[in-house]
């Protein structure tokens, strides 16, 4: 069960995580975050520091940059800072799970044509849920857990169940991929 939220009324932007948070009861503290293929309409100059880890590329704003980061530590940033999700995948995992960020093949990649698919899965291996935002004019939340997803459908009356989305809109192929 997943869910999507675009053309909503009910966000001032996409994507603002704080709404999101509050929609899952503020679960996001029960885990720890691989924020990946980020894109946002800026960047405090302290955001490193609430990472546990990154992996920076040549640039602090590149899009195959990963970060590492705590529940806790997320929600003071997005408390502390408006910073909006343009692209990015937000993937939820388990606080007793350690990852090497280097050593990551796959990264959770918010433009996958897997996520217009009936049916998708996190990207990530052992992920919980992921939250990712597209393109500033949706936010997705993949989740097997359906008590998240349904939080997140209640709190966002507009929001649809992902796959009766897909079924009902034709999306492009993009960068080549279908």
């Amino acid at each position: 069960m997943n869910a999507i939220s675009n053309n909503s009324r009910q966000v001032e932007y996409y994507t603002n995580l704080n709404p999101i948070f509050m929609s899952i009861q503020n679960r996001q503290h029960d885990y720890n975050w691989l924020l990946t293929d980020l894109e946002m309409n800026w960047m405090p100059d302290d955001f490193l520091s609430y990472c546990e880890q990154c992996y920076i590329r040549a640039d602090i704003e590149d899009r195959n940059n990963r970060y590492f980061i705590s529940g806790e530590k997320l929600t003071r940033l997005t408390m502390k800072y408006e910073i909006q999700f343009i692209w990015g995948v937000l993937t939820g995992l388990k606080k007793e799970l350690h990852i090497d960020l280097s050593s990551i093949t796959n990264c959770p990649d918010a433009e996958n044509p897997s996520l217009w698919k009936p049916g998708v899965n996190v990207q990530y291996p052992g992920a919980e849920l992921e939250i990712v935002c597209w393109d500033s004019t949706s936010t997705l939340l993949i989740s097997q857990n359906s008590s998240i997803v349904n939080d997140f459908k209640l709190y966002f009356s507009d929001a649809q169940d992902l796959d009766e989305h897909i079924s009902q809109v034709q999306y492009p192929k993009r960068n080549g991929r279908d």
